[in-house]
């Protein structure tokens, strides 16, 4: 399992990186999902403090994938895309991304 894992980060990354996020319910549901599983051991201020602050869009999606991975939360595409739209609504302000035509 630990060999498959750079291919499971690789390609949950690739999918993140080039899905487009744009519904409200999604943000809504990204952040009962950081409420529930990540808040025990995140306070608000982590992403806003430099030296832990995510600098790109790819580095917090990074993050988001890593911790699922290493909680086991076995979360969809579709779920740490939503955890991505929470927190970048929420703190980041990354541009939204649009995918390629």
């Amino acid at each position: 399992m630990r060999q498959a894992r750079p291919y499971l980060f690789s390609a949950a990354l690739s999918i993140l990186l080039f899905h487009p996020i744009t519904a409200s319910a999604g943000a809504e549901r990204g952040r009962l999902l950081y409420e529930n599983h990540c808040t025990s051991c995140h306070i608000s201020t982590l992403h806003v403090r430099e030296q832990r602050k995510s600098k790109t869009p790819a580095e917090m999606r990074a993050w988001i994938v890593r911790w699922s991975g290493e909680l086991k939360l076995n979360w969809r595409e579709d779920e740490l895309a939503d955890v991505y739209q929470y927190l970048n609504n929420r703190y980041y302000k990354f541009p939204v991304e649009t995918p390629a035509k």
